[in-house]
């Protein structure tokens, strides 16, 4: 059996910019999907996933079945219409140490292990660009959620040690050196979970776009902060605060990265503080568990800032840490977030990972 591992992602800043043709600065963390790969004595294509159970389809005929199957025989049927492969029978044995729900992006890490896996098994051959185009067509063909490309981009290209400067419109990117130093990155996650395919996420995109009609633009690029003041009285409320958030945020993952080049995470941890109050009120994806956690971290000391991440609804938070105060913020937060919610928060220290590849061994 062949191995190839996915890794999550945790974008630092440019939330519900991906889909606005913004900018993001996303990091691939080391959390992976891992997929190990044979062939099966027959046509049909078995999943056994750690978490999930198992199923067994004809990759002939490949329909949606509205569960986390969909990841998986997504990439298939993606595969099939592209590229024209003739799957042969296969077993595919997926485990995963992302953390669901808790804005790391374990759905684009599974597709993205998956067609990792099939192209390097199978010599399909695929670019990288490719596996990150694919991935991301599956998820809004297939599963019926509408993502940007960031997750599935960060998934495949990311670099230890590193962030990444993405353009979401041109794909052009840079990576930026993430030394953390005596700082960490940390996740508390709500343990409040959402479902994306709800309705939440595209709503908020179908209102990001309309905000574009009322403006008169055809992309955030062409609408400045002088612009959404001039004509605030000429659209309507919900349009001026989704794009106030989306162009707001846009200038602080511009800023962030000049800070990252410069490794001044106190300063980060004000862009962060700034974008979590853009998204909960301007974009209205935050919850009351989650604006609880950030007004506690925010109240600690050692936390230099912080904000709600992923696509929203519930979910988790990224705070930037002392490294010496972790052990005592994430005690903190656990006993008073319990307290409140009568619910047990996860917590997790994060570092960056390389990109979607071939391993010699399982790492999980």
């Amino acid at each position: 059996m062949e191995y190839y591992v996915a890794p999550g992602r945790l974008n630092i800043i440019g939330e519900h910019t991906d889909y606005n043709d913004g900018f993001v600065l996303p990091v691939a963390v080391d959390r992976y999907v891992q997929v190990g790969i044979t062939k099966s004595e027959n046509h049909l294509v078995y999943v056994a996933s750690q978490g999930f159970g198992e199923f067994s389809f004809d990759p002939k005929s490949i329909s949606p079945s509205g569960s986390w199957k969909d990841y998986v025989m997504g990439i298939f049927d993606i595969l099939k219409k592209e590229k024209e492969i003739d799957f042969p029978g296969l077993k595919l044995e997926i485990k995963s140490n992302v953390p669901e729900g808790a804005g790391l992006s374990s759905s684009a890490a599974i597709e993205v292990a998956v067609i990792t896996a099939l192209n390097g098994f199978l010599g399909i051959g695929l670019t990288d660009k490719e596996r990150y185009l694919l991935s991301q067509k599956a998820e809004n063909e297939f599963v019926g959620v509408q993502c940007g490309i960031m997750d599935q981009f960060v998934s495949v290209m990311g670099k230890k040690n590193h962030a990444i400067f993405l353009d979401t419109m041109t794909l052009e990117h840079e990576y930026v050196p993430l030394k953390t130093d005596e700082y960490t990155l940390v996740i508390v996650d709500s343990k409040v979970k959402h479902n994306l395919s709800d309705g939440g996420y595209n709503q908020r995109k179908e209102e990001a776009k309309k905000a574009l009609e009322e403006f008169g633009v055809r992309s955030y690029r062409e609408l400045s902060l002088s612009q959404l003041f001039m004509k605030r009285s000429q659209v309507s409320e919900v349009s001026y605060k989704r794009a106030m958030h989306v162009v707001t945020e846009n200038e602080r993952v511009k800023e962030a990265m000049d800070i990252l080049k410069h490794s001044n995470f106190e300063n980060l941890g004000r862009v962060l503080n700034q974008s979590h109050e853009s998204l909960a009120i301007e974009y209205e994806v935050s919850c009351d568990e989650v604006n609880f956690i950030v007004d506690t971290l925010k109240e600690l000391d050692g936390v230099t800032g912080c904000r709600m991440i992923g696509g929203g609804f519930g979910g988790a938070v990224l705070a930037v840490c002392e490294k010496s105060k972790v052990e005592e913020v994430f005690e903190k937060v656990k006993v008073e977030y319990a307290k409140k919610y009568g619910i047990d928060a996860d917590t997790y220290l994060i570092e960056s990972a390389d990109g979607a590849r071939q391993v010699n061994r399982p790492l999980i």
